[in-house]
């Protein structure tokens, strides 16, 4: 006699396909646009216990799954010194091999959310590419079987290694802004011979991915680098075009719009004033005007027994306490008034917090005039701006969301804030009339696409982390918690 699991646990293995329309080849999905594939609509409710049509453990990571035919590629971290790529079914979720790499030991990264496994692999359909900072870039059949390495030595980010691989016709593509070579380099996808590089010294250190930009003109790779966003020709490494002015330390990745260019990111050191306490506290401290205006009336706050100074454990989780060694100028292991004060001096680095938006056929140096419009509010740290339906959507730390019209970059709504106020660090995915957006403190939400208002049609809580983009394809998604990875579909009769 068959039991009711084994046929529920059939029907569930049916529902997720064996082949679909399309794969999910890399970061943010193909184009690196982070719309979804195909026209089935996906479940609108998702959570631990909703629309689950598998879940499989997994390495701890925050990297992004790369899906291509009937393998899903993950990487993750499985103890101290081993990097993980794992390749799992599609249909069901089952292992089908997994390969360790010893990585170089690094010391522990300042950020609490940094680790060695946060670059998404990406793939042409016959092998992929993964990177890891502590180790290099490797390719692998999508049997697993090892077809080339590059060790790289560890770039000594302190923030962990965010950039993945991105795939330009035969070339592999990585970016290596601030390590001890401070290189943009391109290698032969089926040999890892380096094929060119460029000089990146000046442009000290950035985290986010490449992407390339195919518009009516040419192909173009856009790298956003410290204070400057950066068009190479991506068969040559040929600098193209230059704009001076984004802000130091980018995070996030392009997007476009058939003709249309689109950058947003935000970081500490072109941050002041209200922005930069909120920035720093917002995830659990309401900072008063009067603490704004007078940071000593915040240190008076945190200084709970009234020592003159603040401590660690003083401290509530946040990002400046991710950051207390930074502001810990004398690195006596606790912060004084003075210290507090001058965190917000005014910007510390070239560049300026913005989103702009640049048409196809730039050359050489651009000026502000070049571009069609700015935008300097609601700006992600991480998370990169989204670009659906004639919309730019903007993910900020402490759980702002900000809609654009992409035309003119005016408001559709503007700084709407979710009761979830930590770091936004996933990108969002559009899948039709839905936008899929998360927290890092284990919240998913579904958002109208279409609204005039922040309207939030489903949220679940995963109490794990949610870092990782999710894939979706033909109403399939794929999102991955630190420890798991979930696939949704409707529950079909």
């Amino acid at each position: 006699m068959i039991s009711a699991m084994s046929i529920t646990l059939t029907s569930l293995l049916l529902l997720c396909p064996l082949s679909s329309t399309g794969d999910w080849p890399q970061f943010r999905g193909p184009g690196g646009l982070s719309v979804a594939v195909g026209e089935a609509p996906i479940p609108r409710a998702m959570g631990p216990a909703q629309n689950v049509l598998w879940k499989t453990a997994l390495p701890g990571g925050h990297s992004s799954p790369c899906v291509v035919g009937d393998v899903i590629v993950l990487t993750g971290s499985d103890d101290a010194t081993h990097d993980v790529i794992v390749g799992l079914r599609r249909r069901d979720g089952k292992e089908l091999w997994r390969r360790r790499f010893e990585r170089e030991e690094h010391p522990q990264y300042a950020h609490v959310d940094a680790g060695p496994a946060l670059p998404s692999p990406c793939s042409d359909g016959e092998h992929v590419y993964t990177y890891f900072g502590g180790y290099g870039l490797i390719a692998l059949t999508l049997e697993g079987e090892l077809a080339w390495e590059k060790q790289l030595p560890h770039p000594g980010y302190s923030f962990g290694v965010g950039p993945s691989p991105l795939l330009a016709g035969d070339l592999v593509i990585l970016t290596r802004d601030g390590a001890p070579e401070a290189a943009l380099l391109a290698f032969d996808k089926k040999t890892g011979e380096q094929r060119w590089s460029v000089d990146r010294f000046s442009y000290y250190e950035s985290h986010g991915t490449p992407f390339l930009w195919r518009n009516s003109q040419r192909e173009e790779l856009i790298v956003g680098s410290s204070a400057r966003l950066c068009s190479f020709d991506p068969k040559s490494g040929e600098l193209l075009w230059s704009y001076a002015g984004i802000t130091a330390f980018p995070c996030t990745s392009a997007t476009a719009a058939g003709d249309t260019l689109y950058f947003a990111a935000w970081s500490t050191p072109n941050s002041s004033g209200r922005g930069f306490w909120d920035a720093g506290f917002g995830r659990t401290l309401e900072v008063s005007d009067e603490e704004v205006a007078d940071p000593a009336l915040l240190f008076k706050r945190l200084d709970a027994d009234g020592d003159g100074h603040v401590t660690r454990d003083e401290v509530p989780e946040c990002r400046a306490k991710d950051a207390f060694t930074y502001i810990d100028g004398d690195h006596n292991g606790t912060w004084e008034v003075e210290e507090l004060v001058g965190a917000t001096a005014g910007p510390q680095a070239p560049g300026q917090n913005m989103m702009l938006a640049l048409r196809a056929g730039a050359e050489g140096e651009v000026e502000d005039k070049d571009l069609l419009w700015t935008y300097d509010r609601g700006l992600p740290y991480v998370a990169s701006p989204l670009v659906h339906a004639g919309r730019v959507w903007l993910f900020k730390s402490g759980g702002i969301v900000t809609c654009l019209d992409a035309r003119t970059g005016a408001p559709i709504f503007g700084r709407a804030r979710r009761s979830d106020r930590s770091e936004y660090y996933l990108s969002p995915v559009a899948a039709g009339d839905l936008i899929v957006a998360g927290s890092a403190e284990c919240t998913l939400y579904l958002l109208d696409a279409t609204a005039d208002e922040l309207k939030v049609v489903h949220e679940a809580n995963f109490e794990d982390e949610l870092f990782a983009t999710p894939a979706v394809i033909d109403g399939v998604v794929y999102l991955r918690t630190k420890a798991s990875l979930y696939c949704f579909g409707a529950q079909r009769d």
